[in-house]
């Protein structure tokens, strides 16, 4: 399958929950995406899809070192997702215990 725009006609974007992980760490897809990423039933919580994107950088910085755990600039990026890919791996491909869901 080919990546598959991620565009919105409506250009509003929906409401999503904080993560632990950080903001846009958290793909919410609607059913229009879902649709057209051939998705056509609910996948099981906890199942392993494999990710293909193609995104743009929308922001890029460097800062003096803040934290002292490195070094080096502290580097951050906004990455905007325009297309994607969803398929689900070759069995075994992934090891379920490394995961954190």
């Amino acid at each position: 399958m080919a990546l598959v725009s991620m565009k919105t006609d409506d250009g509003m974007a929906e409401a999503v929950a904080p993560s632990p992980y950080g903001y846009g760490l958290c793909l919410y897809l609607n059913d229009d995406q879902c649709e057209a990423l051939g998705i056509k039933q609910p996948l099981a919580a906890g199942s392993v899809v494999m990710l293909a994107a193609r995104a743009f950088v929308k922001e890029a910085t460097a800062s003096a070192e803040e934290d002292g755990d490195d070094k080096g600039p502290d580097v951050r990026l906004t990455l905007q997702i325009t297309d994607m890919e969803v398929k689900q791996p070759a069995a075994g491909f992934f090891d379920k215990s490394q995961m954190n869901p």
